[in-house]
């Protein structure tokens, strides 16, 4: 499915709302609509200056739920994963496994979405 403007204005929307909620905005954010290979969604880090992007891909797969309940959900998933950048870092500076250290932070990040779910 095909995302639109309105769309990725929601995902911003979203996303400005968790950033918020979370008391993220010591970092700068910017915000990207562009075909992603593999993932709905995405945030990148470039922790020495704090900046995030988060990205909506411009083709998404809703699984089992609308799509608006799908970018709300995205939005928040890759915003939690912004709460959780300076423990990864720390994790991976000592030593922990990139690919062990990210499936642990999705449980992490799965928990706390149903925890927060409206």
């Amino acid at each position: 499915m095909y995302t639109t403007q309105k769309d990725f204005e929601l995902f911003k929307k979203e996303a400005n709302k968790w950033i918020d909620r979370l008391s993220l905005r010591d970092w700068e954010y910017s915000f990207e609509h562009k075909d992603l290979s593999k993932n709905d969604a995405t945030c990148k880090s470039y922790f020495e200056g704090k900046i995030i992007v988060l990205s909506l891909g411009k083709a998404i797969n809703k699984e089992n739920r609308t799509k608006r309940e799908h970018i709300k959900y995205l939005a928040m998933h890759e915003v939690l994963h912004v709460l959780l950048e300076n423990l990864y870092h720390q994790a991976i500076d000592r030593g922990f496994c990139h690919g062990d250290y990210l499936a642990e932070e999705h449980c992490v990040i799965h928990r706390l979405q149903k925890a927060f779910k409206e």
